[in-house]
């Protein structure tokens, strides 16, 4: 009788499955916004290979142990052993969680699904798009395969699943009808306050840093890898034919062997004393700080959380018009949409930067945009959601409610 009193006063145990829940994991610094944002109503614990908890450690965390690469093994590996992590945790417990949520595939019984691409949609369609040679082309298609298996898998078993954008909603209900009455939309968020340029930012001693010149005109390209499909080698192509000899990429993120990839382009096309690579950085935000600009010719992207991040720090972005991007960018107000070709990239960059006190007013656009996409309204609506998709597993049904359908107006 006791336990049970004990038991009932207790918050609801939720069980949370991602390979890398951190702030510089696209699809995991999102996740972690929505533990911490919720762990004073839930009690929710983290399956994953990493966690950045906060300081007072208020959601606990099981270690689900990976490789480092390559990827595809990182998904066959969390998808065989997070189950049994679970059940060793569950017999220490005593006690099943309420609820699983797990982003794309990873848990294949989640009640929650937290897809952040369509791999099968992108096998069929942008596949062919793809430029990368030899190993590294196979094994980004044997990732992409992997998780178009597993994600369909999911989906079928899945209560409801969550969409960071409305683009994704559509391409996922048309890759898989039966998704139609259990899927919304909850868009990612970002942390304004923390990506916000600090007043009296002085950039040049990072540019002096990475050897670029302190009066030059600095495009930033950021992404923690694949390349190809995320535009660097258009954004190189429309470098190449800026007469502008102060304008010059900074490009930050990529492992050694794309980087050398791209570091071998840059010097076809003659443009290598223009071009920095910066590596992996564990901290972004100087460097957007540092750009004038945000170039992502990306092909196919659902909600990149970077160029929101950009926004943040006060950089306008040219970029294609991908998922996510198109509910909050305004062209010619706070972003400059182009088609995916390099003449395209290299006319809107030229253009934006021959117009000072347009570029200034962009500035000001974009950092107003993305302040309804701060965290608390993310916590809010994965609150409900929540709530909903528990009251409706314990009443067995299985619909989604229209109230998580969470539009986020497109002013500036």
């Amino acid at each position: 009788m006791e336990q049970s009193k004990k038991n009932a006063g207790a918050k609801p145990w939720i069980a949370v499955f991602d390979l890398k829940v951190t702030k510089n994991s696209p699809a995991g610094s999102c996740v972690l916004a929505e533990v911490l944002g919720l762990a004073d109503e839930f009690d929710i614990t983290v399956f994953s290979d990493a966690f950045d908890n906060d300081e007072t450690g208020r959601v606990r965390w099981v270690r689900v142990p990976l490789p480092p690469k390559p990827g595809f093994l990182r998904y066959m590996f969390f998808n065989l052993l997070a189950p049994r992590a679970l059940r060793k945790h569950i017999a220490q417990r005593g006690t099943p969680p309420i609820l699983i949520q797990a982003t794309q595939g990873q848990f294949i019984s989640a009640d929650i699904c937290y897809p952040h691409f369509c791999h099968r949609a992108y096998l069929q369609h942008q596949w062919q798009f793809q430029k990368a040679q030899g190993l590294r082309r196979l094994a980004r298609w044997i990732t992409h395969y992997y998780n178009a298996v597993t994600e369909r898998l999911a989906f079928l078993k899945a209560a409801m699943v969550v969409s960071p954008s409305q683009g994704l909603v559509g391409e996922l209900t048309a890759t898989y009808p039966f998704l139609k009455d259990r899927i919304c939309a909850i868009p990612n968020p970002v942390d304004v306050k923390s990506f916000a340029r600090p007043q009296g930012f002085d950039r040049n001693p990072l540019l002096a840093q990475l050897s670029l010149p302190v009066e030059g005109r600095v495009l930033c390209f950021a992404a923690l890898g694949d390349f190809s499909r995320k535009g660097l080698g258009l954004l190189l192509e429309a470098l190449a034919g800026i007469d502008d000899q102060s304008v010059r990429v900074l490009v930050v993120g990529g492992n050694a062997g794309e980087i050398a990839e791209f570091a071998a382009l840059a010097q076809q096309l003659g443009v290598t004393n223009r071009v920095v690579f910066a590596g992996y950085q564990s901290d972004v935000r100087p460097y957007l700080w540092a750009a004038d600009l945000f170039v992502l010719p990306s092909s196919y992207e659902i909600f990149p959380l970077v160029v929101m991040q950009a926004m943040a720090a006060g950089v306008p972005v040219v970029v294609t018009r991908l998922y996510g991007v198109e509910e909050y960018a305004v062209h010619g107000v706070n972003a400059w949409f182009v088609e995916r070709n390099s003449d395209a990239v290299r006319a809107a960059i030229v253009d934006v930067l021959s117009d000072e006190k347009r570029l200034q007013a962009a500035r000001v656009a974009a950092s107003q945009t993305v302040s309804r996409y701060d965290s608390a309204p993310f916590v809010e609506a994965w609150r409900k959601c929540m709530r909903e998709t528990i009251a409706a597993k314990s009443a067995g049904r299985t619909s989604v409610s229209e109230q998580f359908q969470v539009p986020v107006e497109n002013k500036v």
